[in-house]
């Protein structure tokens, strides 16, 4: 009977083994069979090399440098802790670090994760001989951004650096995926999208080890599209050296279609070193200064208060106050900073000689009011649209305002201080640059822009808005500035040189009690037929007519004489 009841057992279990079989095999054996295949199948991506960025000339300013980095699969290791360790011995690297980088860099078993780049060929070469012993280690080309020209284009080139979450969820649409690196700051972010390139890609079949079977197939990585940049590589490491670590920036430009020329903000980064190091620097070399610093324009500010006198005919060009170095307002008294007085001075020498007095009359019978539509005429608190992150507004004054927001009454002594760029008035040094541009062009609101060429098209075509000024007051404007290079007394003469004439316009802002004074110089060049308009802001330099005229001056004699048989 036992054996009877055993003989049955064994059946039923052989039936039941042989419909368990025929389960697997015949009824899943096709998804079975198709795991198989997909689990012998590696996909692995290749970057696309980024597009290079030029400038006007053709000069390389960023471009790319292949570098070995070495991955591993997690899912294909046994000993992860050991490999980690031979790739330490190997390559000379901590093993502590590696381990770092693999928790930081670990997405999914499958995935190859990044332990270290930047590493030599020789030991590139010395891990793919030792594949066999270590099954899941993989050896990747990756393109390394190169930036040649360093701190001094750092401001406009930007760097690149990996998609952050936040990122990521906004540009995912646009087939941006984890770990991408994407353009962070300056053209580098601004034309991402077409510096970027597709990524390419590789199907392997690997044994049961992980170790290379087969090629299945290949798609070739297609390379991003170059830029080209307006700037003028020379000329902008010129100024860059020459402001020698000084905190200020500088912006030169064409002013009849806003192509910059040079655009400098110091001090700067090198965006090939450490960015974290940057990051927390006192002197906060991140900051843009031509585009995000906002400070008041002290004396070149003068230009909008002649201009707002002028066609509001407050005053006209033959008007004169007389100067005896003090102003009362009530009974306030305001000091021009010649303390002896400029005599009986007119709009010319007024802005020559940047006789304060003057222009606390100019501005008194002009009114704060017309003043303020003047500033926003020229563009001043507001972006200019230029193809960089983060451009400040500004910002510009009014009754309405001081009455609004500060629940306070604008009083004759504010727009004393208004009229000659003091008070709540805030600018970037590009704002001020598109200004001067208006004067040399002849009354016309040009857009400041850095790219020139972008991919296989041209830029974009970048407005210019008329402003409708009066062709006589423009005039009298530029005699005016002209004076400050070429009278004797001018504030600007020492920029004067005989290779080209210079018009321009100093600024000097008062901080606090025992702090240097900001410095401004403005202008453009040649008087008679403008090719180039500047803005060089100095931090705490004392007068514009000194430091910041020694840049301009320098800058302006290597650029006419680059360019002398134009």
């Amino acid at each position: 009977m036992r054996i009877k009841i055993l003989q049955i057992f064994f059946a039923i279990l052989f039936v039941l083994t042989g419909i368990w079989l025929y389960y697997l095999q015949i009824v899943k054996g096709p998804f079975y069979s198709d795991l198989s295949s997909r689990n012998s199948i590696r996909l692995l991506n290749i970057s696309a090399p980024r597009g290079n960025i030029y400038d006007r000339q053709g000069k390389l300013i960023a471009g790319n440098t292949l570098s070995f980095g070495v991955f591993i699969v997690p899912q294909e290791m046994d000993e992860i802790d050991a490999e980690i360790e031979k790739l330490s011995g190997i390559l000379g690297v901590s093993k502590s670090l590696m381990e770092r980088n693999y928790k930081r860099n670990k997405t999914a078993p499958f995935a190859p994760c990044e332990l270290i780049r930047d590493v030599s060929k020789k030991a590139a070469i010395s891990i793919e001989e030792s594949g066999f012993e270590m099954p899941g280690v993989l050896i990747k080309e990756i393109p390394f951004r190169n930036y040649y020209y360093k701190e001094a284009f750092s401001h406009v080139v930007g760097y690149t650096g990996e998609i952050g979450q936040f990122e990521l969820e906004l540009l995912k649409p646009y087939g941006y995926n984890i770990k991408d690196l994407i353009g962070k700051d300056g053209a580098e972010r601004s034309c991402d999208r077409v510096l970027r390139g597709k990524d390419g890609g590789m199907q392997i079949q690997v044994d049961n080890r992980g170790r290379k079977v087969k090629v299945l197939s290949y798609r070739k990585p297609k390379a991003g599209r170059d830029v080209y940049l307006t700037l003028d590589a020379g000329l902008q490491k010129l100024v860059y050296g020459l402001f020698n670590g000084e905190k200020g920036a500088a912006v030169f430009m064409d002013p009849h279609n806003g192509e910059i020329f040079s655009l400098v903000s110091s001090p700067s980064y090198d965006p090939n070193g450490s960015l974290s190091l940057a990051m927390r620097a006192k002197e906060s070399p991140l900051l843009n200064r031509a585009i995000m610093g906002i400070y008041p324009p002290g004396s070149v500010f003068k230009i909008v208060t002649s201009m707002a006198a002028l066609e509001s005919k407050s005053v006209n060009t033959y008007t004169g106050f007389v100067c005896t170095g003090k102003f009362n307002i009530g009974k306030d008294t305001f000091n021009c900073w010649n303390k002896d007085g400029h005599g009986y001075v007119d709009m010319e020498k007024a802005l020559a000689w940047s006789c304060n007095v003057y222009f606390w009359h100019a501005g008194l019978l002009t009114g704060a009011d017309k003043i303020t539509e003047y500033a926003s005429l020229f563009g001043l608190g507001r972006k200019t649209g230029i193809e960089l992150f983060g451009e400040s507004n500004g910002f510009v004054p009014s009754k309405e305002w001081r009455r609004q927001e500060k629940k306070e009454i604008w009083y004759p002594g504010d727009t004393a201080n208004f009229s000659i760029g003091q008070g709540d008035l805030l600018v970037t040094p590009l704002q001020v640059t598109r200004m001067i541009a208006s004067i040399a062009n002849g009354g016309s609101l040009v857009q400041p822009h850095i790219l020139k060429q972008v991919g296989d098209a041209g830029a974009t075509n970048f407005k210019t808005e008329p402003l409708k000024l009066a062709m006589e007051n423009i005039d009298a404007i530029r005699r005016g500035m002209r004076k400050v290079v070429e009278d004797p007394y001018g504030t600007g003469a020492r920029v004067a040189n005989k290779a080209v004439s210079v018009s321009a316009k100093t600024g000097t802002v008062q901080v606090r009690s025992g702090i240097m004074p900001h410095g401004w110089f403005v202008g453009f060049a040649p008087s008679e037929d403008p090719k180039i308009c500047f803005a060089v802001f100095m931090e705490n330099s004392g007068s514009g007519g000194d430091a910041p005229c020694d840049i301009a001056k320098s800058a302006l004699e290597y650029w006419f004489g680059k360019h002398k048989n134009d």
